[in-house]
């Protein structure tokens, strides 16, 4: 198992195929906390739509995703999804989605967070000018103001389209922060 570090304490490894059943378990201790309030289900159709073997296999296929688990003194406390080439307008390749981001409850506000960003930006916002964005929930007010002590601004917004969540809960917005 291959450690990408980040810090002393912080280091990412690659997801693989094998590592379905330990994805979908540390996504079932970690979504539920921040987000079973937006679902009737508390959040267990998501999980089994996006963590379950056959979509992990689907987004392992995708050559322009980088897929890790994230690890803080040697105990896995969250994963980190980031997709090249992926333009928030739709015309520059010099774009990177920061896709999915979820640590552990009992791991945030340690830093960990602004650590990860940083090296997503120094490991593949690295063309001058480059953007870096994502997408987060309108109603999730903590995230969205670490976002912005990051220097991500909002930039659009939009409505998901999942049928199981609540109607009162599925807007998002979209951020970015240009990497000089």
């Amino acid at each position: 198992m291959e450690q990408l570090s980040i810090s002393n304490n912080l280091f990412l490894t690659k997801i693989n195929v094998t590592d379905h059943k330990k994805l979908y378990k540390l996504m079932c201790e970690i979504y539920p906390p921040a987000y079973k309030h937006l679902w009737p289900d508390e959040g267990e159709w998501y999980l089994n739509t996006l963590y379950l073997k056959n979509n992990l296999v689907k987004e392992l296929n995708d050559t322009h995703a980088r897929y890790y688990f994230v690890y803080y003194k040697k105990k896995l406390v969250g994963i980190l999804r980031v997709i090249l080439n992926n333009s928030l307008l739709g015309v520059n390749n010099q774009q990177t989605k920061l896709h999915r981001i979820y640590l552990a409850p009992s791991v945030q506000g340690k830093g960990l967070g602004k650590e990860i960003v940083a090296w997503v930006e120094n490991q593949f916002c690295t063309k001058n000018k480059s953007i870096l964005w994502l997408e987060v929930m309108d109603t999730q007010d903590a995230a969205i103001n670490f976002y912005k002590k990051l220097g991500f601004k909002i930039v659009s917004s939009f409505t998901l389209q999942y049928e199981l969540m609540y109607k009162n809960v599925k807007g998002m917005y979209r951020m970015s922060k240009e990497i000089v």
